[in-house]
């Protein structure tokens, strides 16, 4: 079987990088049979790291917004340098909103936070069954 028909979706964008490893067996639906396993005890810093991420990248997109606003004070009046400041500004928020690094790295933070949170919810999740799991213990001394 060629690699192309093994792997699909996520897998297949990496033009196949992952083959062979956990994380693309995870992205094929073969994650638990490759090994792949999530340690609870380290899951809460990931989730502190991925909502730090967040918020890097949510500042990182407030620059974009300075980097657009660079039109009101071009580095030159002459035509390549309008003509550069108004693509920058473009490229980095456009009117539309759409389609430029502002809402693209928002999209991102916004990716982020969602991750973290689910992972939040499957901890939480992950305690309350491990909670019910503890063995009831009863006095095993006779009196």
């Amino acid at each position: 079987m060629s690699s192309e028909s093994r792997w699909s979706g996520a897998t297949s964008d990496t033009g196949n990088l992952l083959d062979g490893t956990a994380l693309g067996a995870l992205l094929g639906g073969n994650g638990a049979t490759a090994g792949f396993s999530i340690d609870y005890e380290r899951l809460p810093q990931a989730i502190a790291d991925l909502e730090a991420a967040a918020r890097f990248v949510r500042e990182q997109a407030e620059t974009t917004l300075r980097l657009a606003n660079i039109r009101d004070y071009p580095p030159g009046t002459d035509g390549v340098s309008l003509n550069a400041v108004a693509q920058i500004g473009k490229w980095a928020s456009d009117d539309n909103g759409v389609n430029n690094l502002h809402a693209t790295l928002i999209t991102g933070a916004k990716q982020l936070q969602v991750l973290a949170q689910k992972l939040r919810e499957d901890l939480k999740t992950y305690l309350k069954v491990e909670e019910l799991n503890v063995p009831k213990a009863s006095p095993g001394l006779p009196l």
